[in-house]
């Protein structure tokens, strides 16, 4: 499943998160509505049979990230899933290291629950983040959601917390070219574009995206993020 990373303003702040083993929370699931709670919610009555199948860890983590990302949620619940989502994700890089999908989750979803706090931690927060995110590419150098979110950390953090606007485009070109049909990616790629005032290259990412088949069974995001394409184009036209 395709990450729809968010963009994240990164600035200094402080995040304690204490180290601890996995923690499957029965109320955090039954707390959350729609298709994916009750996914979940199958996932945690095989928990105790399957807590150390890292492949199932997978499957619930990317399912506490997809709840996390539901915006009509309560913020409390939405930080709520992606904490829990980390703690998964986490448990599954102890037991299969080698997995990159593994360590995009845990940072997606660690970085998205200090989003949501309204700040993005001290700087060994995000050297962590840096980490999995950069292990991630070591084991998977086509892992389209973490270049998406290299490219997003690179693009938003100041540079003496290692910003670095130029990589930032390579990352978000990589991207899209591993995942063609990642709307949130392309998007986010058309933006940097507006932001170095190169309007015909976001131009034709925004056509890229607006060309693209449409899908009746398109994730609520997905919607949100063709709406974004569709204003930005007609902004970018008339300007």
């Amino acid at each position: 499943m395709v990450r729809r990373w968010s963009s994240i303003l990164f600035v200094l702040g402080f995040l304690l998160v204490e180290p601890s083993d996995v923690v499957f929370r029965q109320a955090t699931a039954e707390s959350l509505m729609g298709g994916d709670q009750h996914q979940l919610q199958v996932l945690l009555s095989q928990k105790n049979d399957r807590v150390f199948d890292p492949d199932f860890l997978l499957r619930v983590a990317d399912l506490y990230l997809d709840l996390g990302d539901d915006d009509s949620l309560a913020t409390s619940k939405r930080r709520d899933a992606y904490e829990e989502g980390a703690k998964v994700a986490r448990q599954a890089i102890k037991l299969r290291e080698q997995d990159a999908q593994a360590h995009y989750l845990y940072a997606a979803n660690l970085g998205s629950a200090a989003q949501l706090k309204g700040m993005m931690a001290s700087a060994l927060t995000i050297q962590d983040l840096k980490h999995h995110v950069t292990r991630a590419l070591e084991l998977n150098p086509h892992h389209a959601p973490a270049l998406h979110m290299m490219g997003m950390m690179l693009e938003e953090l100041p540079w003496f917390l290692g910003g670095d606007a130029n990589s930032a485009l390579t990352y978000l070109r990589r991207a899209v070219i591993s995942d063609p049909k990642d709307c949130h990616a392309r998007l986010d790629l058309a933006k940097a574009y507006i932001k170095r005032k190169d309007q015909n290259s976001a131009l034709r990412e925004l056509e890229t995206i607006l060309q693209q088949p449409h899908q009746p069974d398109a994730s609520i995001s997905d919607k949100r993020h063709r709406e974004e394409a569709l204003q930005l184009r007609a902004s970018l036209k008339n300007s």
